[in-house]
């Protein structure tokens, strides 16, 4: 299964940092928060990452190359507009054939919930799935209302305050 991997955000609300380099390379631990993206996948068992890019790409292009150095093959595709997740999914269908994995490359997930959600959705064999985390302070997360089925009825992106259906975040998975 090849992973789909968003790093092309800019970072704007971390300011100046992200001046000089993309969040996706700001260092936590000692290596970029897209190295311990990648080495959750990689551990995972994914051997195949699609990084979109787009803010500061040839950055992220230089430290990761094609991936040798990680064990991972490595391939790029620059969204010219930061227009979503929906958009940044619509450009790299040209290059995935068959199931794959989307992930937000500027958060931190373990290798288990990466392989939690690629086993539920092999054995639910749902369209799609999309991992949630409860979280306290729902108007700061695209919040995800479930039928009782569990399938993604709506999602609200940063509800007002107190107006929220529920308290599942999109985890990013």
């Amino acid at each position: 299964m090849k992973a789909i991997v968003l790093a092309a955000g800019e970072g704007v609300r971390l300011q100046p940092v992200t001046a000089t380099r993309p969040k996706h390379l700001i260092k936590l631990g000692g290596k970029p928060i897209l190295e311990h993206c990648l080495d959750a996948l990689k551990t995972a068992g994914i051997d195949e990452a699609l990084v979109v890019v787009h803010y500061m790409e040839e950055k992220i292009r230089k430290y990761f190359g094609d991936g040798k150095d990680f064990g991972l093959k490595i391939e790029y595709v620059k969204q010219e507009a930061v227009k979503g997740t929906g958009n940044a999914i619509g450009i790299v269908e040209p290059h995935v054939k068959g199931e794959f994995l989307v992930v937000y490359g500027d958060l931190l997930f373990t290798a288990d919930a990466v392989k939690s959600v690629v086993s539920l959705h092999e054995k639910e064999k749902p369209a799609a799935s999309m991992a949630v985390v409860p979280i306290e302070k729902p108007e700061d997360y695209g919040i995800v209302e479930l039928d009782r089925g569990n399938r993604v009825k709506r999602i609200v992106e940063k509800p007002s305050r107190g107006e929220a259906s529920s308290n599942l975040a999109n985890a990013g998975i």
